[in-house]
């Protein structure tokens, strides 16, 4: 499990970093969906500086996954990027490797890696809780 864990890892770490640099310094040139309401969510990503916000969140998550520091506060924050990315891949773009294996296989592994790293989040998943600083 920590060898699946830790290919995992470097997988989607690598994943995240690349996309989000590539946004920013346009090493490969990714062209836009064929949709065309895809089309107009993304231009309001990126009107609105939404876009920004999950490209950097893409570095910050893939350098963290990278480096093994904070893992389970980058899965965490990976969930919402890596759910938008599945939404508009397989249900607005629909290509066999733009849409399924691209935005399927994000959330999969965003998933898996939340899986293997599941004793972390344990203590929030307490039924009943009280506050406290202790």
């Amino acid at each position: 499990m920590k060898i699946l864990a830790l290919v995992l890892r470097i997988i989607f770490g690598l994943h995240f970093l690349l996309n989000g640099l590539n946004f920013f310094f346009h090493v490969v040139n990714i062209k836009g969906p064929n949709n065309p309401i895809a089309t107009e969510l993304m231009g309001g990503f990126v009107q609105s500086g939404l876009f920004d916000v999950a490209k950097v969140t893409e570095i910050t998550v893939g350098i963290l996954l990278l480096t093994n520091r904070f893992v389970p506060l980058a899965l965490v924050l990976a969930v919402p990027v890596a759910s938008i990315i599945a939404f508009v891949d397989i249900t607005l773009v629909r290509t066999l490797v733009g849409g399924w294996i691209l935005g399927g296989g994000t959330i999969l592994l965003n998933a898996a890696l939340l899986v293997c790293y599941l004793k972390y989040y344990k203590p929030m998943l307490a039924f009943r809780t009280t506050p406290g600083l202790d």
